[in-house]
């Protein structure tokens, strides 16, 4: 069977949209891939014209981990960005800094911030600092201190200064999700659904990585909370561009669901503080949250109980500030402490969500994390020819459009949503008229 060709603008639509239908209520994205519509996923004023690929991919990020080290006296940090780089390539931007914020006192203010910065692509690479803030300077960025420097190229580890270890570059996309089954089960699209076969969507799927293992002590006390940031350069000025803890909190609860005006909330939520985030614009961000408690099982017609405003306002107030809170003391159990790369946050995720009526996707963990750091898998890469010369070295900056199309597996999910795309978009978009070009 003839593959299909990445310049075949269905294809590229339809693997731009189930990355960017960040506006159906449910994980329809994933973890944060595409959550907001000034990342690219979603283009227009009215945030109903869906993109092939991020816009902003660079400053997009997809997840935030936190977990021990195989030095169970280390803690590992780690923050994946610009998804689906094998279908659509991208590299870091040389003017993002991409922040993994540590609070050590329990107030959703960062007191040290770990920054990653990127020079230009140069033969197939970019060059990298790490740069480590403290205190005041972990808001402002003003003044810190050089933690270690590397490139993307080769293995992507870097040299860290004292016991820190650095990496940047591109890996396997840790993330797993049944995300085809999920929109065959929500939608009724295809032949697929959860629990029929399930497929893991990301599993030959590659991101860009940035990782930091530093000893516990270099973060303070025992209980910390991480999330992550990406701000952008705009004409001499830093703005925030987007923002993550705990997996999918902007993605499955601000949504068209319990507010009309969603695309705007998601913007707002990825620039708003963490400390902020219970009161911002009215408390607008906790109501989507109660409101979709009390309501997503009467709108998907489970039969199952929705929560009553006692318990989702409890629940709204645990989910909210959005930072992933850690015992660096103890291994990872995501997501309310810390988050392993092979924590099953979807299944946690909907079954916190539908009060229990949804509790998997039945899919599992990834079977290629390393035990060791960067311990995210190696990039996916083609499969040559048997009668044909050997596959090349991944490129640790971005893989080719060839080596995608070169993988059938790739494009099996894909395929599963061809034929039902027309339809999911009546649901999903009002009829308006279109933009001038």
């Amino acid at each position: 069977m003839q593959r299909p060709s990445l310049r075949a603008a269905g294809l590229l639509g339809i693997a731009g949209f189930v990355l960017a239908v960040g506006g159906a209520p449910l994980l329809a994205s994933g973890a944060d891939h595409l959550d907001a519509p000034a990342l690219g996923g979603l283009t227009g004023a009215d945030a109903t014209v869906f993109a092939p690929h991020s816009d902003h991919g660079d400053r997009d990020i997809n997840d935030v981990y936190v977990f021990q080290g195989s030095d169970p006296s280390n803690t590992v940090l780690a923050m994946t960005t610009n998804p689906a780089i094998n279908l659509f390539g991208g590299a870091f931007g040389t003017n993002v800094r991409y922040v993994i914020n540590v609070d050590k006192d329990g107030d959703a203010v960062q007191d040290i911030a770990y920054v990653w910065t990127f020079g230009p692509v140069s033969g197939g690479a970019q060059d990298y600092t790490v740069t480590r803030y403290e205190g005041a300077n972990a808001v402002s960025l003003n003044s810190g201190n050089e933690i270690g420097t590397g490139s993307t190229g080769g293995s992507g580890i870097g040299d860290g200064k004292g016991k820190a270890m650095v990496f940047a570059g591109v890996r396997s996309d840790p993330f797993f999700f049944d995300l085809t089954g999920f929109i065959g089960t929500l939608f009724k699209i295809g032949t697929d659904g959860l629990g029929s076969g399930p497929t893991d969507f990301f599993v030959n799927l590659n991101t860009n990585a940035v990782v930091l293992e530093v000893p516990d002590n270099a973060l303070g006390p025992k209980g910390i909370g991480v999330w992550g940031v990406t701000l952008w350069n705009d004409n001499g000025t830093w703005k925030g561009a987007d923002q993550m803890g705990r997996p999918a909190i902007n993605t499955v609860f601000n949504t068209k669901l319990v507010d009309p005006n969603a695309a705007t909330t998601k913007n707002n939520f990825n620039v708003t503080a963490p400390a902020d985030q219970r009161t911002a614009f009215g408390g607008q961000f906790r109501t989507n949250i109660i409101n979709t408690l009390k309501n997503v099982n009467g709108v998907l017609k489970t039969g199952h109980a929705d929560y009553d405003q006692a318990a989702a306002e409890g629940l709204a107030d645990v989910l909210l500030p959005d930072v992933i809170t850690y015992d660096t003391g103890t291994a990872a159990v995501g997501p309310l402490n810390g988050r392993a790369l092979a924590d099953d946050v979807i299944d946690a995720e909907l079954g916190l969500t539908t009060n229990g009526a949804v509790t998997s996707d039945g899919v599992g963990a990834h079977k290629d994390y390393l035990s060791t750091f960067p311990y995210l898998g190696v990039p996916h890469v083609a499969t040559a020819p048997a009668a044909g010369p050997a596959a090349s070295a991944p490129n640790t900056t971005t893989d080719t459009l060839s080596a995608a199309t070169a993988s059938p597996e790739l494009w099996r999910p894909l395929a599963i949503l061809i034929a039902g795309l027309a339809a999911l978009l009546l649901v999903l978009a009002p009829r308006r008229a279109r933009r001038p070009q």
